[in-house]
């Protein structure tokens, strides 16, 4: 035969996957599932399901581009978010296998640009979600009203101008969504590699597995080839378009058809060589230097960026991604070697989707309800005075919440302050409570005694404990409300926010922002509803006059804004 020949005929082998007989009962399930996409002249989807190592089901439903009528097929590509992520950290892998790298390595190894910090951050900090560094999404938002960064430039320009640690790495875990490690880990690889990240990751991960309709876009202006276009929905009806305005990568822009993350996804069952062997390696987990492992509300976090958690009682993998209108899912049972994913082009999620798909593989092997039969739990009467001795205001500065606990009807309830909605909270012990949700999340309230006071440990499901402490809320006049009016400024991100006092409220504006209302947790301690500004402190000098505030949230802590002295006007 040709050479030629041959080497197109292995091409298309590499370029295609192989779709098994699927029951037709279990088709027509599926299809039924995915009838929502398919639609005419509306976007929709590609979804696929594997089993045992084999693809079992595949295919694309709805349209592609409004504008020119093109359908979604299983080789449509779509933008993966979150879930991009995979793919970078298994490029360190292959770099520190190849021994081009080391994960001990100090990271200014590479990434000069970088402060002198006063503990060094490695590799191996970044690979397991404990490098100290700010979420970048979230100052990029405390700056300029949007998590959008524009390029990987600027993405590193936010980096280089943390000048302190949040905490020493290897103690504690950065924000859950980890996206300023995975972005250092994409320009160590293309700093160390001698190739663009995009090129690395082409060359040694998707040609390899020949995944021919993969790529990483690092120009949010690069026309691509086969893609859906995100669109959203409008209330007046009809869709308007959405685009992916960011050129950062390792976090984000991974794009990827539903035939090619198959033929990824089918690693797990059966691994194609060592990259594949490398790629079952992604679901060791995050540690401490301890060997503590990252426990969140989702579950507990792998190096390639996915959650495990019983569904049901079943053990899974997880993870989604939503970017710029596209949304991506995927469920991997463990135990029953079953991955179902969608991605979708309608800024919608689609884990319902992606989930009641496998819904007959599955739905006889779950070891729970889909929701808790709260009538079944052994509970415990305790008295009406046992539980106010629980009352009371508790406040978790990491996270930014404070909630308030009372009795009514002799029921111990809970409310996030900002809310009027109650939940029941049902004594399973003398010190431990559950409470009453509609699906089968066990989150429980747990109140220990200790000097400082009475504190709540909140844990949703397997999450590692949020400690709350009790308070006494503040009471302000509005004389000591003006105390705290004046701009403050945050020099290394050259940012500045101004108070003000509005109907007995705390007021912080900025040019980027909607207004931010306050309300006051206990001395100089405030919060709101804000994503990235729900937990505020103003600073004080021996003088006990108001110098500076901090704010903290998830994935940004301690960071610092100093009030500009004014001038008084003769």
């Amino acid at each position: 035969m040709d050479k030629t020949l041959i080497l197109v005929f292995i091409t298309l082998l590499l370029s295609t996957v192989n779709v098994a007989q699927i029951p037709h009962h279990l088709e027509k399930h599926s299809d039924s599932i995915f009838k929502v996409w398919n639609t005419s002249n509306q976007p929709g989807g590609a979804a696929a399901i594997l089993k045992d190592g084999k693809v079992l089901y595949l295919k694309g439903f709805g349209t592609a581009n409004l504008t020119t009528n093109e359908l979604i097929t299983p080789q449509t590509k779509f933008q993966l978010g979150e879930m991009s992520k995979q793919f970078t950290t298994l490029a360190i892998l292959l770099l520190e296998e190849q021994g081009k790298i080391a994960l001990n390595e100090d990271i200014r190894q590479y990434l000069p640009e970088l402060p002198e910090y006063a503990h060094i951050v490695t590799i191996a900090h970044l690979l397991n979600h404990s490098s100290g560094l700010h979420d970048i999404n979230r100052i990029n938002n405390v700056i300029e009203g949007t998590t959008t960064i524009s390029t990987q430039a600027k993405a590193l320009k936010l980096v280089a101008s943390q000048k302190v640690l949040s905490f020493e790495p290897g103690t504690d875990f950065s924000f859950h969504e980890s996206v300023t490690e995975s972005v250092l880990m994409a320009e160590i690889v293309a700093r160390s590699s001698g190739l663009s990240f995009a090129e690395f990751v082409k060359a040694h991960i998707f040609e390899p597995l020949g995944m021919e309709n993969s790529t990483i876009r690092d120009d949010s202006n690069t026309i691509l080839a086969g893609v859906a276009q995100p669109y959203q929905k409008m209330e007046s009806g009809g869709f308007k378009k959405l685009e992916v305005r960011s050129g950062v990568t390792g976090a984000i822009n991974a794009y990827c058809s539903a035939e090619d993350l198959a033929k990824w996804y089918l690693n797990y069952a059966d691994p194609k060589g060592n990259l594949g062997q490398l790629i079952r390696r992604l679901d060791r987990p995050v540690q401490l230097s301890t060997g503590e492992k990252f426990s969140y509300y989702w579950g507990e976090m792998a190096i390639g960026r996915e959650f495990t958690h019983p569904e049901r009682g079943l053990p899974i993998f997880w993870n989604f991604g939503l970017q710029g209108g596209y949304g991506t899912n995927v469920f991997r049972y463990l135990n029953q070697n079953i991955v179902s994913f969608a991605l979708g082009n309608s800024n919608q999620y689609n884990g319902a989707l992606a989930m009641g798909a496998i819904e007959p593989f599955v739905t006889d092997l779950y070891l729970q309800p889909p929701a808790i039969d709260y009538s079944a739990l052994k509970t415990k009467k305790l008295s009406t005075k046992k539980l106010k001795a629980l009352e009371g205001h508790y406040w978790f500065k990491k996270g930014g919440y404070a909630s308030q606990l009372f009795v009514e009807n002799d029921t111990l309830r809970s409310r996030w302050i900002f809310s009027e909605r109650s939940q029941k909270l049902l004594p399973l012990s003398d010190d431990t409570f559950q409470q009453v949700g509609a699906n089968e999340d066990i989150r429980l309230f747990k109140f220990k005694r200790d000097g400082e006071g009475m504190k709540l440990f909140f844990t949703f499901n397997e999450s590692k404990a949020d400690i709350m402490e009790r308070y006494e809320p503040a009471h302000h006049s509005d004389q000591s409300l003006r105390l705290y009016e004046g701009t403050y400024y945050n020099a290394p991100y050259a940012t500045l926010f101004s108070f003000r006092l509005e109907n007995g409220e705390l007021i912080a504006t900025n040019l980027n922002h909607q207004e931010i209302k306050f309300r006051p947790v206990k001395k100089d301690v405030f919060t709101s509803t804000s994503t990235f500004f729900n937990a505020l402190e103003f600073l004080r000098d021996k003088s006990d006059t108001i110098v500076g505030f901090t704010m903290d949230t998830d994935g940004v802590h301690h960071l610092v804004f100093e009030k500009i002295p004014t001038t008084e006007a003769r």
